[in-house]
């Protein structure tokens, strides 16, 4: 069975507990909070609760066998194994253990692989024999959703366009989103409004900076702007901060442009456009997106995931050099495409 984020907290909140979790997504954050969820629920002590972080292969019988071991004065026993790429001959183990698991125990298993593969084994024995959970990287309007609801359990309120500001520069992870957010609270203070100029000062910006300035070089296609707004991002900021973040924003714009598009096409009025994919203080927008194609923006976004994948997978890789080499990619005009 495949669940949501939300469907787990529900489930063991109540107390139940299945014989295993496969938790998949890019979202690192979100597992790290369903997983506290889990062991605060769970409530396992010492004798129950063991966790795996080593070699994959070779941990693999040692959490089996722990998986089949039977509780100690407990009803139930938590095993947790942490492994970002499980290797086939450990997919083999946990998948043959989950023919057959115990009732006693709850089996995590924490990866990051963007989605459940079909032919993958283990994740077609943990569906049967458990749930499945994907954490998918939140949109941007599901990032600014939640960062205005967390701002309010801290006793804030945040304007709406200052959580714009921080999902443009920030991107949408919520493991950074919550950094930001905790940077605004103590920033302001004891004021109960956290507003547009605070959050600008936060991140940086000079009162008269403009944090979308990237967004918009990038889908115009101004090779010269757009490096040497880069220039001046790296000038100010550590490479890889600034190499994901960069690519967070491209890949936002490109978004940006393609459901514009879409919804246009639909009939939508191009106000309602601009209130749904929150496009602000952009009177050209609407005219940039008209000179692109959306096989071009298809194309785009897949080279974005495709380095962003590389630099994640290939620690030799100059994070610098890529993402230049990237924009000139995306600068570069290309033969017309239907859209």
């Amino acid at each position: 069975m495949e669940l949501r984020a939300a469907d787990l907290l529900k489930e063991w909140k109540t107390g139940k507990f299945r014989p295993v979790y496969y938790l998949l997504g890019e979202e690192a954050a979100a597992k790290t909070d369903a997983l506290k969820a889990l062991k605060d629920a769970f409530q396992a002590d010492d004798f129950n609760l063991f966790e795996f972080s080593g070699d994959p292969n070779a941990e693999a019988p040692a959490a089996v066998s722990e998986a089949l071991t039977l509780p100690v004065f407990a009803e139930r026993r938590l095993v947790i194994v942490r492994a970002p790429k499980l290797p086939a001959e450990a997919r083999a183990a946990y998948a043959e253990y989950l023919k057959s698991p115990s009732p006693t125990t709850t089996l995590v298993l924490l990866g990051e692989d963007r989605r459940p593969d079909r032919k993958d084994p283990l994740a077609a024995a943990a569906a049967q024999a458990g749930a499945v959970a994907l954490f998918s990287p939140l949109s941007e309007g599901e990032a600014v959703e939640r960062l205005l609801a967390e701002a309010k359990k801290a006793g804030k309120t945040l304007a709406p366009a200052a959580a714009d500001a921080v999902v443009a520069e920030a991107g949408t992870d919520w493991g950074i989103l919550a950094g930001e957010l905790e940077k605004l609270v103590l920033f302001v203070g004891t004021e109960a409004e956290i507003g547009p100029e605070a959050a600008l000062q936060c991140l940086g910006y000079r009162r008269t900076a403009d944090p979308w300035a990237f967004e918009r070089l990038i889908q115009a296609r101004g090779l010269t702007a757009c490096l040497l707004q880069l220039s001046g991002l790296f000038a100010g900021g550590k490479p890889d901060e600034v190499v994901f973040r960069a690519l967070a924003q491209i890949r936002g714009a490109y978004l940006k442009q393609l459901k514009a598009k879409r919804l246009l096409k639909a009939g939508v009025p191009p106000r309602e456009v601009e209130t749904r994919l929150r496009i602000f203080y952009d009177r050209d927008f609407f005219a940039r997106a008209q000179r692109v194609t959306e096989a071009r923006l298809r194309r785009d976004l897949r080279r974005c995931l495709e380095v962003e994948t590389d630099l994640k997978s290939k620690s030799w890789l100059s994070p610098k050099l890529e993402l230049e080499r990237l924009v000139v990619e995306l600068c570069s005009p290309t033969r017309p495409a239907s859209a």
